[in-house]
């Protein structure tokens, strides 16, 4: 039997594609979409480890900046999936401009990166809705582990639904 979704006709009208093609249609089917990662962060190592880190995550698509005025330029013009970004840019708040990002795009997977074990800051970044609270220095894998949507979120002295990494 011949699946209604995989038929000439479907591709014909544009459902998969815009022309048909036998041999074109299945693999147009499986083609994995990588995921595109924002690092905004103002030390050079720091943004390259973390890229080399995320580039190799799920085969990640990975985009860096070095200051807010960069990194709101590859955001304007790329749908990420997920971003990194450091606390105190050289120009300017990642928190204040995480929480802009998340009131467009609720669905945007948002870490933010301090030097500072501060309470204050933890609890305005968990009620921006930013995803992931890191303190630096961080060891990768406390990342991959904010990363893995099959962990339960952590509530290390906070709410829940708030990863953070100390």
């Amino acid at each position: 039997m011949v699946n209604p979704l995989i038929s000439k006709g479907n591709f014909a009208r544009g459902i998969f594609c815009r022309s048909w093609s036998p041999l074109l249609a299945l693999p147009l089917l499986y083609i994995p979409m990588a995921m595109k990662v924002l690092i905004i962060e103002k030390d050079k190592t720091v943004r390259q480890s973390l890229s080399y880190f995320m580039g190799h995550y799920k085969d990640s698509e990975v985009f860096l900046a070095g200051s807010k005025k960069d990194g709101i330029s590859l955001f304007e013009t790329i749908p990420f999936d997920i971003v990194l970004c450091g606390d105190r840019l050289p120009d300017g708040s990642g928190l204040e401009m995480l929480r802009e990002w998340i009131n467009q795009n609720p669905k945007l997977v948002s870490i933010l990166m301090t030097v500072q074990s501060d309470e204050r800051l933890r609890q305005e970044a968990l009620k921006a809705g930013i995803q992931g609270y890191l303190v630096k220095p961080f060891d990768l894998k406390q990342l991959e582990e904010i990363l893995i949507p099959s962990n339960p979120p952590l509530e290390k002295g906070g709410e829940g639904g708030f990863n953070e990494r100390r």
